[in-house]
């Protein structure tokens, strides 16, 4: 598995590299027939209405995707990939491409024609698909954080949880997460940057309500893509590790019962952030899963590994609670 994981991200390290080796050798390829301005700016109209010195405009975008790319890299040799990291490098990477596209398209368009004036983006702008699916692929190939192996105080952390002592504190935490939220959320975040960067070029309002949408519905995406929930004596709570927004929260008072039980998709109504009238839920699969019964309010679904100690921990804290309630009552 290791060794499958090495591969999967020397190909995220080739991937990542793409938007810069595309921006050179467009620059060696395409600069010798580019005169002393380029078009850099199209109206409404689809005619060039701003131009700019290829070289001076070449240097600066050359900068940013440099800059990009080294973040990406960064993120992609990383030991210890997490979830959240996948998410970034791929975004990053799908900036780096719409970046080079900046220059690369207005580049192509103007040495295709007799004059700058005369230089026309086209299919060009089509480009924006594959760029945005880059992003996406970086995400999706990209491994994610190997495990550590178990030591003894890992494995006896494994075992069923003691019951607690006087003073004793109790925390569970796991993650979770889809690669279905994240690598669409890539490129629809990416979708929509390059929406609001083409509105701004060539002077379309009407892009801005689509770009708007995508971004929102890339952000919400993101938003689940990867989630942690946690069991301690504040309740039990999933929040969103992206953007580290709660998404569920129970407080122990709340708590009828809690267990582990196998979560099937359709009984909650469907994949992802739920609302039906059994309850709310966060699936990603047909697996394990923590569900909670409370006193007032909906039931409560999430689907994580571990969660028969997740279970384990949440009825030790609530009869915990309950102890300390009468004895103060």
């Amino acid at each position: 598995m290791r060794g499958r994981g090495v591969y999967r991200r020397i190909i995220a390290l080739l991937l990542s590299l793409i938007p810069l080796g595309w921006l050179i050798v467009t620059a060696v390829t395409v600069g010798p027939r580019l005169g002393q301005r380029m078009a850099s700016h199209w109206s409404g109209s689809a005619t060039p209405d701003g131009f700019a010195d290829p070289w001076l405009s070449f240097w600066m975008f050359a900068a940013i995707v440099a800059g990009l790319t080294v973040g990406a890299v960064a993120l992609v040799v990383s030991s210890r990939t997490s979830a959240p990291a996948r998410l970034w490098a791929g975004i990053v990477v799908a900036l780096a491409g719409l970046s080079a596209l900046a220059w690369t398209a207005p580049a192509e368009a103007t040495a295709a024609a007799a004059t700058p004036e005369e230089a026309v983006l086209g299919v060009r702008l089509l480009l924006l698909i594959p760029v945005a699916a880059l992003g996406a692929l970086v995400a999706i190939v990209l491994p994610s954080a190997d495990p550590a192996p178990l030591d003894e105080d890992d494995d006896a952390q494994a075992r069923p949880t003691p019951p607690l002592r006087s003073g004793d504190r109790l925390v569970w935490s796991g993650t979770t997460g889809s690669v279905w939220f994240g690598a669409p959320a890539i490129a629809l975040v990416a979708g929509g940057v390059c929406c609001l960067v083409v509105s701004i070029a060539t002077a379309t309002p009407g892009l801005i309500a689509p770009a708007v949408i995508l971004l929102l519905v890339g952000c919400t995406l993101l938003l689940l893509a990867r989630v942690r929930l946690s069991v301690d004596a504040r309740g039990i709570r999933l929040v969103s590790t992206v953007f580290l927004v709660p998404l569920i929260r129970v407080r122990l008072d709340d708590v009828e019962r809690v267990s582990a039980e196998q979560i099937s998709p359709l009984r909650w109504g469907g994949w992802g952030y739920r609302i039906s009238t059994r309850g709310i839920a966060y699936v990603t699969r047909r697996s394990e899963g923590l569900v909670i019964t409370r006193r007032r309010g909906v039931d409560i679904a999430i689907t994580i590994d571990g969660a028969e100690q997740a279970s384990a921990a949440a009825e030790l804290l609530v009869d915990q609670r309950r102890e300390s309630a009468r004895r103060t009552a």
